[in-house]
């Protein structure tokens, strides 16, 4: 009977082996995950292991280097989130019933918003100390993305899709500037149709940089000569540094940034302002932290416009 007992917790899918094949999954590497973990290579390759031989199925396999997830990964790998998920919103939802402001809070947020995000954060966590912050960054298309599975609890974004089930709310105005090399010599003080025959470095098409900017030369019958498409608002910047051509970057982007590796020009019309707002998908289960986050935002956004 003992060994019985043995043999079984042995075979058992534990909590541990789920978070440590998922951690996997998303960094990638066997490497990345135990770094992330804290835990030795050999650690998490005997947790993989053990998992595989509990199923007796292939769960990860390698090709030219990374890791892709078979049909029976997938599952396992939909599951453990699943899991880890649940138990978060367990902890927060506990949390919330004894009248705690803890647990853990996850943001999404769109690249050129992780320019904002570090003064915001700075602020809430010394309030809420008990709170634990994950913030993940990427580009319009990954964090709609993340949206749509419900991966987090709040996400920071300057275009609000029209498809999902969200609360949005604005909170922060996002200025957009007309930036060029330090030896620029044409045109300046003028309408942004005297600067047709430069180079536009701009953002990919679906970021808000590039929707508003691409919106008003719609607007105003602009038809730019050349545009090169940069997804980095860092390699822009040093691209505009090196006289590549010239650029639209967020106030936000320029002020964290080394903004005198480039000269701001006096456009016509600009800074074309757009927002950035706070979203959140309605069916994801709340807690009391969001809304403190989200009433958070609002400070923050309003005394930008104090000091503005």
């Amino acid at each position: 009977m003992i060994v019985a007992i043995i043999i079984d917790y042995m075979n058992t899918v534990t909590f541990r082996l789920l978070e440590v094949f998922k951690c996997v999954v998303e960094t990638g590497s066997i490497t990345a995950a135990s770094h992330a973990l804290s835990l030795s290579q050999p650690t998490v390759s005997l947790q993989l292991k053990k998992l595989s031989e509990i199923y007796d199925i292939t769960l990860l396999e390698t090709h030219h280097g990374s890791i892709a997830l078979t049909d029976a990964g997938r599952a396992v790998y939909e599951c453990a989130t699943s899991v880890m998920e649940s138990q978060r919103s367990l902890q927060n939802h506990i949390h919330a019933l004894k009248g705690q402001k803890a647990g853990t809070f996850k943001i999404a947020v769109v690249s050129t918003a992780k320019y904002i995000v570090p003064q915001i954060l700075k602020t809430f966590c010394k309030e809420y100390p008990d709170i634990y912050v994950q913030v993940k960054v990427g580009n319009s298309s990954q964090i709609e993305a993340r949206m749509a599975e419900q991966q987090d609890d709040l996400y920071i974004v300057g275009n609000v899709p029209d498809d999902l089930e969200i609360e949005v709310t604005p909170f922060m105005q996002n200025p957009l500037k007309v930036v060029a090399p330090l030896d620029y010599s044409g045109p300046n003080h003028c309408h942004l149709s005297a600067l047709v025959e430069q180079t536009f470095l701009l953002r990919e098409e679906g970021s808000n940089t590039f929707n508003l900017f691409n919106r008003y030369c719609e607007q105003n019958n602009i038809l730019l000569k050349d545009v090169l498409i940069i997804e980095s608002n860092e390699a822009i910047q040093l691209a505009v540094h090196s006289g590549i051509g010239v650029s639209v970057l967020s106030e936000h982007t320029l002020v964290q940034t080394d903004k005198h590796r480039v000269q701001e020009l006096n456009i016509i019309d600009f800074p074309l302002v757009s927002q950035w707002y706070a979203v959140s998908v309605v069916s994801r289960p709340s807690n009391g932290v969001l809304s403190a986050f989200k009433s958070h935002l609002q400070i923050v956004g309003q005394q930008q416009i104090t000091q503005a």
